[in-house]
């Protein structure tokens, strides 16, 4: 079973106001992730997993202008948001795609 937009758009907790673009993060996250693991053999549940971190990504960078976050560290200085969409989803699929855990 691929990971779904409903069950995106429950973990986001968004409106149907962002259906769209909602449902493009899930486009783009599930070709990102496909693309990254290739011909490899990956459990569904990381597989959904991944797909669900990408997406999660994508959907808050657009509350990041030009990657930086707004929070800060503890001395005020503002954090710069990855810009690899992959970023979290490699850790879950690296074991499967390069065969070291």
């Amino acid at each position: 079973m691929a990971y779904t937009f409903e069950q995106l758009k429950a973990y986001l907790r968004t409106s149907d106001d962002d259906d769209d673009f909602v449902q493009e993060c899930l486009d783009e996250a599930t070709e990102l992730v496909t693309d990254h693991v290739g011909d490899k053999f990956v459990p569904e549940i990381k597989l959904n997993l991944a797909i669900k971190v990408t997406a999660r990504d994508l959907y808050s960078g657009r509350d990041s202008p030009q990657g930086v976050g707004q929070f800060s560290d503890v001395n005020d200085t503002p954090i710069r948001v990855a810009r690899d969409p992959l970023v979290a989803a490699k850790p879950i699929l690296r074991k499967y795609v390069t065969g070291i855990a």
